[in-house]
């Protein structure tokens, strides 16, 4: 079977191409974020908030492979994007398998790693007496499915590198339904408590995997499974690219443990369960933004492998323009949804539920500015600029958070907790806006010199 040549990449996209190219990737991170909500939901309402509680409180240890996984994703992503902007489809399969693997056996070692220490990782973690079995048996179930969350993770960027997002979102939608409905039946029917939710999500993680796997092996429109060689250096600049999203998976977990310690320290286990529900709540009203940005980055890998920079600019400038009107929406969803929302997850009256309410009505400024955040980071991701990348996603998700984290407590009493992300929102998104800025000159200048050699050919051709 003949491989397919037409690249959807290749498009000059109006605002609305570019929207309904990127829309199977929203789509397919509200369904993602949909079931993560779910098992939240099911958890909170059969199992018990302190069950909610303890899978938060394990949740930075699952970043490491998402971490990991993501990583690869969004580095592999950008360089077999770039490759096929090279015109090397071969080489781009290649390249492509090497990463899922890479991928496979980074997880298999840190899944067992977490394993061998588990005792000491749980009291890192902070797991109270109270809470410590619940957060062994969370963990434990999950600690197998790791390959299959990383390959997952990987199929969904690769999916819209193949030029087809729509295949990342159905897969999602299967895997999503799969997961909800063992999670109802794990846990509402048969009563398996909190083993029953990483159950039902470990299966949804392996039901996306294969399919992934027959996909690329059968079905695909520009990457293929290729016998790989070990490219170190391909590798290498994978890993480099993708290190911002390490870099905001692993922050992500840092301050989820830093959220969890403070919250603990001032309401108890109530105050964890409150933060696992607005970290919720907040995943799924940021799918559009973190979608859109996925959705359109090989698009920017492409026509940075193909010189096109005046193309670039011009993407850049609808793309911006688009995440402000969503960031409009978010925000506007955070006030109309948020007590509805956090309804599903704790019975409505209950102090942790008056909590959660009081404490999203600060959080919520932070839809305003993280959209431009997002993108900025897979922005520079896309374009094989992995520093630059790293130093805006390290100055939001970490050095932003932890800071205001642990000073506006201190300062204003315990909303100071709900306006640290908002706090951090506003410090990067002046950083972004620079980076952004002086990019755009670079491209200024990139296409000036490429626009003058070429003109210097035509004159010396023209001479002779």
């Amino acid at each position: 079977m003949s491989m397919i040549t037409h690249n959807p990449l290749s498009y000059h996209h109006s605002m609305w191409s570019l929207l309904k190219f990127a829309a199977p990737s929203i789509g397919m991170m509200i369904v993602i974020s949909l079931y993560t909500v779910t098992d939240g939901v099911f958890i909170g309402r059969y199992v018990g908030s302190d069950a909610l509680a303890a899978s938060n409180i394990v949740y930075p240890a699952f970043n490491l492979v998402l971490g990991l996984a993501i990583m690869l994703s969004a580095g592999g992503s950008a360089l077999v994007a770039r490759t096929l902007g090279e015109g090397n489809s071969e080489l781009a399969g290649r390249r492509f398998t090497l990463i899922t693997g890479s991928a496979v056996v980074l997880s298999l070692l840190l899944a067992f790693f977490l394993w061998l220490f588990m005792e000491p990782l749980l009291s890192f973690l902070g797991a109270t007496p109270a809470l410590h079995e619940a957060c062994a048996s969370y963990i434990s179930v999950l600690l197998p499915f790791f390959p299959a969350a990383a390959l997952m993770m990987v199929f969904n960027a690769l999916f819209i590198a193949d030029g087809r997002p729509m295949q990342g979102f159905l897969v999602s939608v299967v895997s999503g339904l799969l997961n909800a409905g063992l999670d109802y039946l794990f846990m509402a029917e048969l009563g398996w408590g909190i083993v029953g939710a990483a159950l039902g999500t470990g299966l949804g993680e392996t039901a996306a995997a294969f399919i992934g796997i027959y996909y690329f092996s059968r079905c695909s429109l520009l990457i293929r499974f290729r016998k790989p060689v070990m490219e170190w250096r391909a590798l290498g600049q994978a890993v480099y690219n993708g290190s911002s999203e390490l870099v905001t998976e692993l922050s992500m977990g840092v301050t989820t443990l830093l959220f969890n310690i403070i919250t603990l320290a001032w309401a108890g286990e109530v105050g964890v369960a409150a933060i696992s529900v607005i970290l919720y709540v907040e995943m799924l009203l940021t799918s559009i933004l973190v979608g859109f940005s996925e959705g359109i980055a090989p698009i920017f890998s492409y026509q940075f492998g193909a010189k096109n920079y005046r193309e670039l600019m011009r993407l850049m400038r609808l793309a911006l323009l688009t995440i402000g009107i969503f960031s409009l929406v978010s925000f506007a969803g955070s006030r109309v949804l948020a007590e509805p929302l956090i309804s599903l997850f704790l019975p409505a009256g209950s102090h942790a539920h008056e909590l959660t309410v009081n404490g999203f009505w600060f959080f919520g400024f932070s839809f305003l500015l993280s959209g431009f955040n997002i993108f900025a980071s897979g922005f520079f991701t896309a374009i094989s600029d992995g520093r630059t990348s790293a130093i805006a996603s390290f100055a939001r998700n970490f050095a932003g958070i932890v800071i205001f984290l642990l000073v506006l407590p201190k300062l204003i009493g315990f909303s100071g907790v709900w306006l640290a992300v908002p706090a951090a929102d506003l410090a990067a998104v002046m950083l972004s806006a620079f980076l952004l800025y002086e990019q755009r000159n670079s491209f200024v200048a990139l296409r000036l010199e490429r626009c003058h050699k070429k003109y210097s050919r035509l004159s010396q051709a023209a001479a002779k």
